[in-house]
């Protein structure tokens, strides 16, 4: 199973809550699942093979290049659906190094920007400030092009691409294949955008700008009572993570209000949120080191010595931290009293990184503890199930269920028993109340426990 597949499914449904799908906004208990197997890619600076380790132990890993990358500037990222690692050469040509064949293959030259959109879309930004967006491996050129500086570029879901203007001078657009539209003008800051790319908020000073590139009225923004520093979205786009003076203030993206404030040992400048948003890191704002936030309980944890770049600090897997150690890289266990070290690669850091929710076939391995636990969820006569979304499309919902299941979620639909009732996308069965409870609150999707009880 890709990443890609597991990373639709449950930001599917997270996405779904945010736009007002469930009535309770609390944290998922962790539905019995099917883990991705967890690795890093290691990508060398100058010439040469790039190498995969097994984490948490960052033990090498069987798998071998065929070919020889060039020289590398940057990595772009992983599109696994494709098994396709993107990344930019020193001489601005974008290279793609497919996992499978382990060959690389050149895609575009004369290559300024590109990102990775979410549904696996790839937006190339060339010298002539043309964009090419390539669709499973085909090129589709843009007719609009980009006019001016720009400061971030975020694919969506849609297909389109947000750019924000540089600097905050010139308007914020989003672009697709024919047309540009939604041309606004917004502040400068730093910026992030939800999984999906449907919002995008930007950092500034006192308040949060919101920009929804596609709706009516795109752009709102949210009081913050301080300066806000660096923001981060959780991975549904339901939770905005906002930097302050020391601390982090966590609001609702819809209502605006605070949820949490959680505080710091002084004022960090840059949010990194761990994709299944257990762990967000925090970079100080003076020092080279990264502060650790553990979301399930929304408090920090710890501070760990290293210096920050484009790929680390980064959390892999469910609880892995890779850091720079001097010239080495490690990998520190979160899930421990003062993160033990699991492994070490020496002479790693002058290297790229690219954390994988993937290993070659026959070193997937089975999920080890909490991982394994995703086995007694549909004992006979259960009733208790998580309810994670509600539509009165039957179609939306069956969609969004077959998403669920093809990540290893146990999903289903509840009909309604009465007309005006919606559709209920569940997770389940569970036998009790307290076993739905009990497991697993690593992911901060917002959910809550019904009983078919409570459906008669």
């Amino acid at each position: 199973m890709s990443f890609r597949h597991i990373a639709f499914a449950i930001v599917g449904a997270w996405a779904a809550a945010a736009c007002g799908g469930t009535p309770e906004s609390g944290r998922l208990p962790d539905a019995p699942r099917s883990h991705s197997p967890a690795s890093v890619l290691r990508l060398p600076r100058d010439k040469g093979a790039a190498r995969l380790y097994r984490l948490p132990a960052l033990e090498p890993s069987v798998w071998r290049q065929t070919d020889k990358l060039p020289a590398l500037a940057s990595v772009v990222g992983a599109d696994l659906e494709q098994r396709l690692v993107y990344a930019l050469d020193d001489k601005q040509n974008l290279v793609g190094l497919d996992l499978e064949s382990r060959r690389v293959r050149s895609f575009l030259p004369q290559v300024k920007r590109a990102v990775l959109g979410p549904d696996g879309a790839l937006y190339a930004v060339d010298s002539a400030s043309a964009i090419t967006q390539f669709v499973r491996r085909a090129p589709v050129r843009f007719r609009p092009k980009l006019a001016g500086g720009t400061s971030n570029l975020f694919g969506t879901q849609s297909g389109g691409l947000v750019v924000l203007p540089a600097g905050g001078k010139g308007e914020a657009v989003l672009l697709s294949a024919d047309q540009a539209r939604a041309a606004t003008r917004l502040p400068a800051g730093d910026a992030a955008a939800t999984y999906l790319g449907d919002l995008v908020a930007i950092a500034a000073d006192s308040a949060v700008v919101l920009y929804e590139p596609q709706a009516q009225s795109p752009v709102r923004s949210l009081d913050v009572s301080g300066t806000a520093r660096a923001v981060a979205f959780s991975p549904s786009g339901h939770r905005l993570y906002v930097a302050r003076e020391g601390d982090i203030r966590v609001l609702d993206r819809l209502s605006g209000e605070t949820l949490e404030t959680i505080d710091l040992p002084g004022a960090a400048r840059e949010l990194r949120m761990h994709f299944y948003g257990q762990w967000l890191l925090a970079r100080p704002a003076k020092g080279d080191s990264v502060w650790v936030v553990d979301l399930s309980t929304d408090r920090f944890v710890g501070t760990v010595l290293t210096r920050w770049s484009g790929d680390l600090p980064a959390v892999a897997g469910e609880r892995t931290l890779l850091i720079r150690a001097g010239g080495d890289v490690r990998a520190l266990d979160l899930g421990e009293k003062g993160f033990p070290v699991t492994g070490e690669v020496d002479g790693g850091a002058d290297d790229v990184w690219l954390p994988l929710a993937w290993l070659p076939a026959g070193e997937e391995g089975a999920p080890q503890g909490a991982d394994s636990a995703a086995a007694d969820s549909a004992a006979p006569g259960a009733t208790v199930y998580l309810q994670v979304s509600s539509s009165r499309n039957p179609e939306w919902a069956d969609e969004l269920t077959a998403k669920l299941k093809g990540a290893g979620l146990p999903a289903s639909v509840l009909a309604p028993k009465r007309g005006e009732e919606a559709y209920r996308v569940v997770i389940g069965p569970y036998a009790t109340r307290e076993q739905a409870e009990a497991t697993g609150r690593t992911l901060g999707m917002p959910s809550f426990v019904i009983s078919t009880e409570e459906q008669q």
